[in-house]
């Protein structure tokens, strides 16, 4: 039964431990942020169909010649009478048109803009699990120091009962213990509040994570002309040279046509007007106004030039950022701290009375701990520079 109770405990806990791209997955569904950007996309579909309708017309219903002394009496003249008018703008050439492509641009940016902000949203969710995991092991690793300055302090109580060492060595042993205890409890803090921030955007509790901590030398890679940045800033570009054809093409302006009918006294015939308005394009205010919308679209343009040269080289920084840590990880494990835990064991072998010294043991101690942790250090250094590369190293679904 106790074996039951053990395998069961250990599937329940294990049950909650997810891989970084399940929690992704969640975040995607369940983030607010995501799905206010979802209905920008929404009101960009209504604003094509709007983009195509015509100016609604105008309904006008008028009473003239009025004589304030008998404003009831309406026969006093041929001009008097009740009218009823309508009037609508017809639009010229190919408005309706560029307006509906002006409003596609717009509705594309905003897909794009959410692409975006998921692949930011992923990129922080890679570095927050991995930043815990790292965190994690760091605990771990303090908690088995733990057991080894207890046994340092048993062992210096030990020598100074014999008079082989001094109670500075044991007050040592203390210390280092405490230390250790108050890097445990800031580790801890720093990993409950880490599951709080993923909680925060993920909008699931999460209690472990299931992801290697392998690391490798890496090319990154990248198709930057596929990455939504990127095709926003194309976009822009494309949207204001339609906004400059659009300026253009104003020049060409929207009828107007009115259409009155008017309703007079028996005595008189009922008759309508019909009028065109017509505007003039004799200022050119047009051209004006589309010259600045190519200078918006310039300007665009080199903003999409500098977005991807900043997207090469902080690429290429963040590649060298990841070998970088790579080597430095790999030379702290393979190289000092195995040289440091021979001298530990080296220590505790002349485990005599008459040779053991054991401030040497803890200060060898505190030396293995120290370079430990900053192995975890590259390891956060190379994990921290991955996760943001996940942004850049995008891939068309």
């Amino acid at each position: 039964m106790k074996r039951i109770a053990i395998a069961l405990s250990f599937a329940i806990s294990s049950s909650f431990a997810l891989s970084l791209d399940e929690i992704v997955d969640t975040a995607l569904q369940n983030n607010q942020n995501l799905k206010s950007i979802q209905s920008s996309i929404n009101m960009a579909d209504e604003n094509i169909k709007l983009s195509r309708k015509w100016m609604n017309p105008t309904l006008t219903l008028g009473i003239n010649d009025i004589y304030f002394d008998e404003p009831f009496k309406r026969d006093q003249e041929a001009m008097q009478s009740e009218y009823i008018g309508f009037s609508q703008l017809i639009p010229i050439g190919n408005k309706l048109d560029i307006k509906e492509r002006v409003s596609q641009r717009d509705k594309n940016i905003a897909i794009l803009k959410l692409e975006d902000k998921k692949l930011i949203l992923k990129s922080k969710i890679y570095e927050i699990s991995y930043n815990i995991l790292i965190l994690e092991r760091k605990l771990k690793l303090l908690n088995k120091y733990k057991s080894n300055i207890k046994k340092i302090e048993k062992l210096s109580r030990a020598l100074y009962s014999y008079g082989k060492s001094k109670q500075n060595e044991i007050l040592e042993a203390k210390i280092a213990f405490s230390n250790v205890q108050i890097q445990k409890q800031n580790l801890k803090n720093m990993i409950d509040n880490l599951y709080l921030k993923l909680e925060q955007i993920s909008y699931k509790k999460i209690d472990t994570i299931n992801a290697s901590l392998e690391v490798e030398e890496l090319v990154l890679n990248m198709d930057i002309l596929t990455h939504p940045k990127i095709k926003i800033q194309e976009e822009k570009v494309r949207k204001f040279h339609e906004l400059s054809k659009l300026e253009l093409e104003n020049e060409k302006g929207d009828i107007k046509v009115n259409i009155a009918y008017f309703n007079r006294d028996s005595k008189f015939n009922d008759y309508a007007n019909i009028s065109v308005n017509i505007p003039l394009s004799l200022y050119k205010i047009e051209k004006v106004k589309a010259l600045k919308q190519k200078f918006k679209a310039k300007e665009e343009s080199s903003n999409l030039e500098d977005t991807k040269q900043n997207f090469k080289i902080e690429l290429m920084s963040l590649e060298n950022n990841i070998n970088s840590a790579y080597n430095n990880y790999s030379i702290i494990n393979k190289n000092i701290i195995p040289l440091k835990q021979k001298m530990q064991k080296n220590l505790e072998n002349y485990n005599s009375f008459s040779s053991i010294e054991p401030q040497m043991m803890i200060r060898n101690l505190n030396e293995l701990i120290s370079y430990e942790l900053k192995s975890y250090e590259q390891l956060e250094n190379y994990f921290s520079s991955y996760s943001k590369s996940r942004y850049y190293t995008y891939k068309v679904k």
